[in-house]
């Protein structure tokens, strides 16, 4: 919990301090709440699949004890555990709030205190069911989000999804945008560990290197980073001999963009054409960390490649769409 710089017993210390020392969090009208450490969130770039399991199964235990759920948590790679945690947790009913401080806990003027009040009131919202991100004023589906500033207030953005809510002298929800109440039952579904290889396209990167990473991986898929719309180099047939070496070995590759507006449309080049031709998938709007964690959630459900490549470019848990939404 709380910054990543701390030992972890300083960490616990200062959270702890915020929650006893803040008036602000007892008064008339922040929701009743509890409070549980776990340890596994103590260094979140030391985070694995387990540790996303054990957070999915600790919100499923005291699943009907709570209107929601706050997670405090390191800003580094949150946005990889709550986007884990919106696949793993089917037809969630309830809200689940990812939120954190830029401003290290220990310091009197830290964010943390404004972001948890925010965070503990959106969780108490009996309409929002889904897992989202929240700092400073605002309310993003996790799913969408992307890390854009290690220093600013804000270090979050949504490229192509609207804030849920936003602050307007109250937290304002905005209905439209918000996911349908669940039909089914809560359940996790835990197996998250099939290996996805990430690779990033950079001028002058040599064929050789990216072709002796899907020549090596034990990977399922390959999510590969590529310029624009989908766009890479045409030299020496580079793009084309990249897919068919994947195809080979029986990989999924999807396609992504660096760009962070914008999402892939491989039907604007004519390599984009081929490639598609070829068998690669395009990612669509989704962001880099939704395909990543997307593909080893569709594999863990124990489904062939041609099943999750129907599955990757449908909408699961609002993390893609296909036309921008109405307010």
């Amino acid at each position: 919990m709380g910054d990543d710089v701390l030992t972890q017993k300083k960490k616990r210390d200062f959270f702890l301090d915020i929650i006893k020392q803040n008036d602000d969090l007892w008064k008339e009208g922040v929701p009743n709440f509890d409070v549980v450490q776990v340890p596994i969130l103590q260094l979140s770039a030391d985070q694995t699949v387990n540790d996303w399991m054990q957070l999915a199964y600790l919100i499923e235990k005291n699943y009907h004890q709570y209107t929601g759920f706050v997670i405090s948590h390191g800003t580094d790679t949150v946005v990889y555990i709550a986007t884990a945690l919106s696949f793993m947790l089917e037809n969630l009913g309830k809200p689940v709030i990812f939120t954190g401080s830029l401003i290290p806990a220990e310091c009197i003027y830290t964010d943390m205190k404004r972001n948890l009040i925010l965070s503990l009131m959106v969780a108490n919202c009996r309409q929002l069911t889904e897992v989202c991100i929240l700092f400073d004023d605002t309310l993003y589906r996790a799913n969408r989000c992307l890390k854009v500033s290690r220093s600013n207030l804000k270090p979050y953005d949504s490229p192509h999804y609207p804030p849920l809510a936003v602050m307007e002298g109250s937290m304002r929800l905005i209905g439209p945008l918000l996911r349908p109440q669940p039909h089914g039952k809560l359940r996790v579904m835990p197996n998250m560990e099939t290996k996805i290889l990430s690779l990033e396209l950079g001028p002058c990167t040599p064929l050789d290197a990216l072709l002796l990473a899907v020549e090596k991986t034990e990977a399922k898929a390959v999510v590969l980073a590529c310029y624009g719309s989908g766009n890479g180099p045409s030299r020496g047939n580079f793009m084309p001999q990249l897919i068919q070496l994947a195809k080979s070995r029986n990989l999924l590759v999807v396609i992504t963009t660096q760009n962070r507006y914008g999402g892939v449309n491989l039907s604007e080049y004519e390599l984009g054409r081929k490639l598609l031709d070829l068998g690669a998938v395009s990612a669509g709007n989704m962001t880099q960390e939704a395909t990543f964690i997307k593909l080893k959630y569709l594999f863990g459900l124990g489904l062939s490649a041609d099943t999750v490549r129907s599955y990757l470019t449908k909408d699961l848990r609002g993390e893609i769409s296909t036309h921008s939404p109405k307010l």
